[in-house]
């Protein structure tokens, strides 16, 4: 029964988990996986067969992917069918020169492992890494057999079935080795290559057998021995981004998808995702065979994937975010795309097991901001003068959504505000501003935190002007609130919640709308001013407008629940911050610390903010449909829990 139960379990995980549009791919899924470096471009890798190289501007590599040149020190793999055979040894016992026999076009001198962009067999015990092998015969029993102009002949087993084309060179002669391999598949060399001698020498190069040295060889077939291989040109935009207290960056992603003759890709899907397998973006390439859009990712994401999908046939790029601004990327695939017929019921492009709203052909997915939890967003009301810094003036703990279409366009915008804190004399609204060129319908609820309606669902049509100009969600704070949650002793009382549902007339660019926050800001009523998050408005001087003398901010995001400073305690002072790293995270640019809020180093300095706030219901709904899931693992772990406990005791008695 446990057994059954167990596997009831893990059945149902997997089932649940293999549809990437729920964005619930549970990270344990991939430990056991291996992403191959694979290419001359520092943090990058990819699923067996992605080859990355530095692009020239213009979407061309500046090295051909044919050169075989690994100058990262990782390794290889082929842009072409190639299967891997661990346990072949050839060049045993260290017998294997690099320098010695002839060769065309091959590599020497590499750290780590090559593998040649044609239907090769890849022997992975070797010690060999340079352009051919001298000196040696390897035992064992295998052969490799090709059909086409290219023939080697061992003694062994293996053999070689499908098209390989050179352009120069073809012959071969008796290479021994052990173990066997076999690939077939469609695959052109643009180089020829030789290989003569009896177990004398042997050349590394575009035709057949290819040793490799150290490293790790990953071929482009999978366990069918069908190839989903690409050369990405790597021309991502690097550098250190503007440090103005931003927690979140937000990266441009242009992304072109080329076939094997260079010609345009349409109706190819692109899914990212973040760290945790939560959904960052989905879109189709267009009649250029381009995708478009940006990523909003807190700073302290590492890494993130993305998956292009043709026909069904998927393949995969791991992407760090060191240093990177932008992903600028063009997909040259090197083999034929498959012609299989994907479902697509609404026939905007992206299949259905991907498509969030299969049957709606206006959008396909929902992109939550955060994609768990919620973020908090501090204000300081004294502009322009400078704050005391306990950022408690005026709290807003907030989540948003995005329907996109299948361009990446914002067909709808859905947000939930909920009031936390009023540390201040001064009275607030709160306002979103998007500067965008159409109309809306938008939807707006105000309920209490206990559920009471403030003010009842209603729809109203906006104009462009209304939503550039600034559409209010909360009225006058002295009513959104009933205590103002800043002092040592006060019980947290949940202010209000505002929900709102903007509805485009017409499907919005990015470039237009903005990344998320978007222009979220604070108006004052006392003062009259408006209080922005830096980084939106400059000075005539080109000064950011909402940073302070000092370079502080008046506004800033945070991400989950945020323990702000209690009233008056500067987070700035050593001695009043409840968080002793975010002097520490200032002085290094945002490059260190990057999680400082979530970690409080003084609690009798902080406001003690719930973590199950009301505004948590709202988010329940994104689990809700799981439910069954997370019970059965509760039961399975419960039931771990006490076979170990009875194990327990019996081995005591």
């Amino acid at each position: 029964m446990k057994k059954f139960l167990a596997l009831a379990i893990i059945a149902g995980f997997v089932y649940n988990c293999g549809h990437k549009k729920n964005g619930l791919l549970l990270p344990f899924f991939f430990l056991g996986s291996q992403h191959t470096a694979t290419g001359g471009v520092p943090g990058n890798s990819g699923s067996p067969g992605v080859v990355f190289v530095p692009g020239d501007g213009s979407g061309n590599p500046v090295t051909p992917p044919a050169d075989n040149t690994n100058n990262s020190g990782g390794s290889t793999t082929t842009p072409s069918d190639s299967n891997s055979n661990p346990s072949d040894s050839s060049n045993t016992s260290g017998s294997s020169s690099g320098s010695a026999g002839s060769s065309n076009d091959s590599n020497s001198g590499n750290s780590g492992s090559s593998s040649s962009p044609s239907d090769t067999a890849n022997n992975n015990s070797g010690s060999s890494n340079g352009s051919s092998n001298s000196g040696s015969s390897d035992s064992g029993s295998s052969s490799s057999s090709n059909s086409g102009d290219n023939t080697s002949s061992n003694s062994g087993s293996s053999s070689d079935s499908g098209n390989n084309t050179a352009s120069s060179g073809n012959s071969n002669s008796n290479n021994s080795s052990s173990g066997s391999s076999s690939s077939s598949g469609d695959s052109t060399a643009s180089n020829g290559s030789s290989n003569s001698g009896n177990s004398g020498s042997s050349s590394n190069n575009t035709s057949t057998d290819s040793n490799s040295g150290s490293g790790s060889n990953s071929g482009s077939g999978d366990s069918s021995g069908t190839p989903t291989v690409v050369v990405v040109v790597v021309e991502d935009p690097k550098g250190e981004p503007t440090f103005n207290y931003n927690t979140t960056i937000n990266i441009p992603l242009n992304l072109t998808v080329l076939d094997k003759k260079s010609n345009v890709v349409s109706g190819a899907t692109v899914l990212v995702y973040d760290e945790n397998n939560n959904i960052l973006f989905q879109g189709v390439s267009d009649s250029s065979g381009k995708v478009t859009g940006t990523l909003t990712v807190p700073t302290s994401v590492g890494n993130i994937t993305i998956d292009i999908s043709i026909g069904g046939e998927s393949i995969t790029q791991y992407i760090s975010l060191d240093s990177v601004l932008g992903i600028n990327r063009t997909i040259r695939y090197e083999i034929n795309l498959p012609s299989t017929q994907i479902v697509d019921t609404d026939g905007d492009g992206v299949p259905d097991d991907t498509d969030i709203y299969p049957n709606d052909a206006t959008r396909s997915t929902e992109v939550s901001y955060p994609a768990e939890g919620v973020f908090t967003v501090a204000y300081e009301d004294l502009y322009p003068s400078a704050g005391d810094a306990d950022l408690n003036d005026y709290v807003i703990q907030f989540k948003n959504k995005e329907d996109l279409n299948s361009a990446g366009k914002i067909v709808r915008l859905k947000g939930t505000y909920q009031h936390v804190a009023k540390g201040a004399g001064y009275r607030h609204q709160l306002f979103i501003k998007l500067p965008v060129d159409v109309g809306a319908s938008v939807t707006y609820k105000l309920t209490q935190a206990d559920g009471k309606v403030e003010v009842a669902t209603n729809t109203v049509n906006v104009t462009a002007a209304n939503l550039k100009s600034g559409y209010q969600i909360f009225d006058d704070s002295n009513k959104t609130i009933r205590g103002q949650n800043v002092h040592p002793g006060d019980v947290f009382k949940a202010g209000f919640i505002a929900t709102v549902e903007i509805v485009f007339n017409a499907p919005v660019e990015r470039a237009k709308l903005g990344s998320f926050p978007y222009d979220l800001y604070a108006y004052v009523i006392n003062t009259k001013q408006e209080i922005h998050f830096p980084g939106l408005y400059k000075n005539n001087n080109g000064t950011d407008k909402y940073l302070d003398s000092t370079g502080f901010p008046w506004a800033i995001l945070v991400p989950g629940a945020w323990k702000y400073p209690y009233e008056k305690y500067d987070i700035r002072k050593a001695s009043e911050s409840g968080y002793s790293e975010f002097n520490l995270w200032v002085s290094s640019g945002g490059k260190e610390y990057k999680t400082w809020y979530y970690d409080v180093t003084n609690e009798s300095k902080v406001f003690p903010v719930p973590t199950d706030s009301n505004l948590l219901g709202y988010l329940f709904l994104s689990v809700k449909k799981f439910a069954i899931f997370y019970a059965m693992g509760l039961v399975i772990a419960g039931g771990i829990a006490v076979y170990f406990l009875r194990k327990k005791q019996s081995l005591v008695v």
